[in-house]
């Protein structure tokens, strides 16, 4: 037995315990709404004429709200949790982790960029150095096991070059 029922069938909302849902379902047409506290309540209608509830009066007026309530609730977090473990397969699929590993690679050249321009004080050493770095950046993709998993922080099976020291 639950505490605390309350259904208001206008606005397709039931709350269960603090709990509100909103969904649709049938009620008696004239039922304008329903309050359940503590072993007792009433129903409200249309016709202005309450219906006392007392604590008999649960099993048969309260419970099938619950229960309507109750399966609702179910059926959401089902649906979430299935949600959930697509967008897992997506995120792990080959084809996520190919993306997340080319994006950290480029980023990787882009923060090299500015070494390579005409501008910048590169000695010859240093120069081949990075130019070496960013192919091996480039190279990457077409290693065994690519994408491995995503080359993030946590795949220690990618094996990002070494960025070169200046």
């Amino acid at each position: 037995m639950r505490n605390h029922v309350t259904v208001v069938p206008s606005d397709r909302l039931i709350i269960v315990d603090g709990v509100p849902l909103q969904c649709d379902f049938a009620a008696p047409p004239a039922l304008r709404a329903l309050q359940w506290r503590d072993g007792g309540g009433h129903m409200e209608w249309t016709d202005d004429y309450p219906w006392t509830l007392d604590a008999d009066a649960y099993d048969e007026e309260v419970a099938p709200w619950v229960a309507l309530w109750e399966a609702e609730q179910a059926r959401r977090e089902q649906e979430a949790a299935d949600r959930a473990a697509q967008e897992a397969l997506e995120y792990n699929s080959p084809d996520a982790r190919a993306a997340r590993l080319r994006a950290e690679r480029d980023r990787r050249l882009r923060d090299t960029d500015y070494l390579l321009s005409a501008d910048y004080p590169l000695g010859g050493a240093q120069r081949v150095a990075v130019m070496a770095y960013r192919q091996a950046l480039r190279d990457l993709t077409g290693q065994p096991g690519f994408p491995w998993l995503g080359g993030g922080e946590d795949d220690p099976a990618c094996p990002w070059p070494e960025a070169p020291t200046l």
